[in-house]
């Protein structure tokens, strides 16, 4: 009788330090949706309905006011290290065949989470290194499922000039950590037509099988659309009756609803943390649109915003956001507070309880908004956003100014640089249309001095910690240690 006491008060305990555990540690699964426009929702404007989004929306908090890199690859670097990508040396969408990737001393997000008892996986669209040993299995994910580059690259083989002599065949890939990831199949057009419904059902069967383990999980789910070429899945194809762009948005907002669904099915809805954002804003293809052969184009909407991919206005920088934790979380708040795509570092180890593995031998561009997220804060800890395009700064945001020293105004328009600041009043302004000092007689020359003071400390920084080259086997900087 003694024993089987015993053994009832030993499963309590461990029932106890197990439930204790999983609030401790929240699952969590990031949802990356790409070029995504902030009008491309129908809670922000869009005529097109996405209900699952917008339930997502109204169940915890969307931010208006979300700031990204303006491309692909240099949003992916800061999400995955908190460091501004001019400082990994992923700062612009690296063409093929030039040297890109995370240099292996980054401790990356599902670095950090591993160590603090994560499983971590990512499925979908990578792009922060197009090596076999740069892949997301070689920078701390237990398993990955997806593709090395651009998305761009599933349309390379349907080139009429396609040499596969002179130019790598892209492939879909899968790989567990530390081992070389192995070839799927080619990565090619009718491959992207069902990409993202794949990459669904692959973070669909992970989050149940990682539910039953107990052990907190991360799941980034990249997915490949909005970005050329162009393709819809068949169940999706003229469902709008709009054209191929607004078809893509019922597909997607139809595989969020189903990776949304597999949580709350699993029993893991109340524990785990569920995060949507865009890595850039909809692009401007002045060129044309890239489409899959015969296919109709189209484009997003960024709202209110001036400009686009690659741009550093508005447009090129906001996109959708939200984040639920249930009974964590108010539903249905709404904030324009600025929040930084180099914030999800700082933040999600804070949610993971695992603030103290953020190393302190580096700059860490991000900043813990946990509290403002929960709601135990009006204000968000950042009030600037620093812009870089490439290797240049183009501009920053401070309150609600924004100041230019360069520009261009579309994805693939010509570099202007101002030989006086423009500047915006962007609350006030989103066009960025009614230059402030030349047409107000320099009344506004103050806002130098708190965006200077941005500026200088960050230059005064990366003197003291030098930018990593592009695709260098950095080490770590002299005479600093991971906590010192």
């Amino acid at each position: 009788m003694q024993s089987y006491l015993k053994y009832i008060i030993t499963m309590f305990a461990l029932g106890i330090a197990s439930n204790a555990f999983a609030t401790d540690k929240p699952n969590i699964v990031y949802m990356l949706v790409d070029n995504w426009g902030w009008g491309d929702l129908s809670i922000q404007g869009s005529t097109i309905q996405t209900p699952n989004i917008d339930d997502l929306a109204n169940e915890g908090l969307r931010l208006t006011n979300f700031n990204v890199q303006n491309q692909c690859t240099p949003t992916r670097s800061a999400l995955h290290t908190g460091r501004l990508p001019i400082r990994t040396g992923n700062q612009k969408v690296p063409a093929p065949g030039e040297p890109d990737g995370l240099a292996y001393w980054e401790y990356t997000l599902p670095e950090l989470l591993s160590d603090a008892g994560y499983h971590t996986s990512l499925f979908g669209k990578w792009h922060v290194g197009a090596n076999i040993k740069k892949l997301p299995n070689y920078q701390g994910y237990d398993y990955f499922w997806g593709t090395q580059e651009g998305t761009n690259a599933a349309g390379y083989t349907a080139t009429p000039q396609w040499d596969p002599i002179v130019a790598t065949t892209p492939y879909i890939y899968e790989g567990v950590k530390g081992k070389d990831a192995k070839k799927v199949r080619v990565f090619d057009i009718p491959a992207k037509v069902t990409l993202d419904r794949e990459i669904t059902n692959r973070a669909i069967a992970n989050i149940k099988k990682q539910a039953k383990t107990g052990k907190p999980f991360y799941s980034f789910v990249a997915f490949t659309h909005f970005h050329p070429p162009f393709t819809v899945h068949k169940d999706f194809k003229n469902a709008s009756k709009a054209g191929i762009y607004a078809d893509t948005q019922m597909e997607i907002d139809y595989n969020i609803g189903l990776v949304l669904k597999a949580i709350k099915d699993a029993g893991i809805n109340d524990n785990t943390i569920v995060i949507l954002t865009g890595d850039n804003g909809a692009g401007n293809f002045p060129q044309g649109s890239a489409l899959a052969a015969g296919e109709d184009g189209g484009g997003g909407s960024n709202g209110p915003w001036r400009g686009g991919l690659s741009t550093a206005y508005e447009g090129g920088l906001r996109t959708p956001a939200m984040i639920r934790y249930p009974n964590k979380i108010k539903a249905g708040r709404v904030s324009d507070e600025i929040v930084g795509d180099i914030d999800m570092y700082n933040t999600i180890a804070s949610f993971a309880n695992a603030k103290k593995l953020i190393p302190t031998d580096r700059p860490i561009d991000g900043v813990d908004q946990k509290d403002f997220i929960l709601g135990k804060k009006e204000k968000s800890n950042r009030e600037h956003f620093i812009v870089f395009v490439g290797d240049d700064l183009f501009a920053i945001k401070w309150r609600n100014m924004k100041m230019h020293f360069m520009a261009t105004e579309s994805t693939h328009s010509v570099v202007k640089k101002f030989t006086f600041p423009q500047l915006f009043d962007i609350k006030n302004d989103p066009k960025e249309a009614y230059e402030l000092w030349g047409n107000q007689g320099y009344v506004h020359g103050w806002v130098m001095e708190p965006i200077m003071k941005h500026i200088v400390t960050l230059k005064q920084s990366m003197v003291k910690y030098r930018n990593i080259k592009p695709g260098e086997e950095f080490t770590g900087y002299k005479n600093s240690s991971a906590h010192d």
